[in-house]
């Protein structure tokens, strides 16, 4: 992938960001909510009353979710190339 295509992806997940946040959030509340149906383990969780506060459930698993996972994601994030590195070389060369 060149910069360019990497500075219009950045720009579009910019510009859909809240959308693409949404989304997320509904994607791992249902596939949570899917998980628990078919785990039968899981048969004692009161879904139905979670359900009635959907917001606040959705929000609650997301939250939940993130502060999981956020520690491989920003792992994942330091082995990524960072742009700004090529573009200090580069100013550094000009000098």
């Amino acid at each position: 992938m060149n910069k360019s295509q990497e500075n219009k992806i950045r720009e579009l997940v910019d510009k859909y960001n809240d959308v693409l946040l949404h989304s997320m959030r509904l994607a791992i509340a249902e596939d949570l909510i899917n998980l628990m149906l078919l785990n039968r383990d899981d048969a004692d969780f009161e879904l139905k009353d979670l359900l009635k506060e959907k917001e606040a459930f959705y929000n609650a698993i997301l939250k939940e979710f993130l502060r999981k996972n956020s520690s491989s994601v920003v792992g994942e994030l330091k082995k990524m190339e960072d742009p700004t590195d090529a573009l200090k070389t580069r100013v550094r060369n000009k000098k």
